[in-house]
């Protein structure tokens, strides 16, 4: 009545995968999951307390994760070649060159890389201008970390986002 014993080569962790594969149907593939690759995004904003700030709510999502910061358009332009990011989010105001000149360069430059504008401006014109200039996102810095979240995720779908209060007017100038 005793089942016979199990060779010892049996009892090889190679052995115990090689059974788990077949009995779920796997044949040769990893039965270890991979972690999804966290998207990389580029920060460009002139103030280092805003850099430093967004990196901390960014990093701390299980897919999103801080490539670059930096402080201006030209760096900006830089870190895309060196970093390769997913997604930039930039201010319009920066001390060494425009914001809207920036999106445009990099729609330009770097098709398909989206743009998503972070600024102090919640007026509508400014992200009727931010828009037409080919960013795909519009946040106000009035506006809740999560806000900033969700609209990273949407521009990374594919989708347009905005603040509610750019929305409001973004008809005809």
């Amino acid at each position: 009545m005793g089942e016979s014993p199990t060779p010892e080569s049996a009892r090889s962790p190679d052995a115990i995968a090689a059974r788990m594969r077949h009995r779920v149907g796997m044949r040769n593939e990893s039965i270890a999951l991979e972690a999804p690759a966290r998207r990389r995004i580029l920060i460009v904003d002139n103030h280092a307390l805003v850099r430093r700030g967004l990196t901390v709510l960014i990093d701390n999502e299980s897919d999103l994760i801080v490539c670059a910061a930096v402080a201006t358009p030209q760096a900006g332009l830089e870190a895309i070649a060196a970093s390769r990011p997913d997604l930039v989010i930039t201010d319009l105001a920066l001390d060494d060159g425009d914001g809207l000149a920036l999106v445009r360069d990099i729609c330009a430059g770097h098709e398909g890389l989206p743009v998503l504008v972070l600024t102090m401006h919640d007026a509508p014109v400014y992200a009727r201008r931010a828009f037409r200039a080919g960013a795909r996102g519009y946040v106000s810095k009035a506006e809740l970390g999560e806000t900033l979240l969700v609209a990273i995720r949407c521009v990374l779908g594919g989708e347009k986002s905005g603040s509610p209060k750019p929305q409001e007017g973004l008809g005809p100038e």
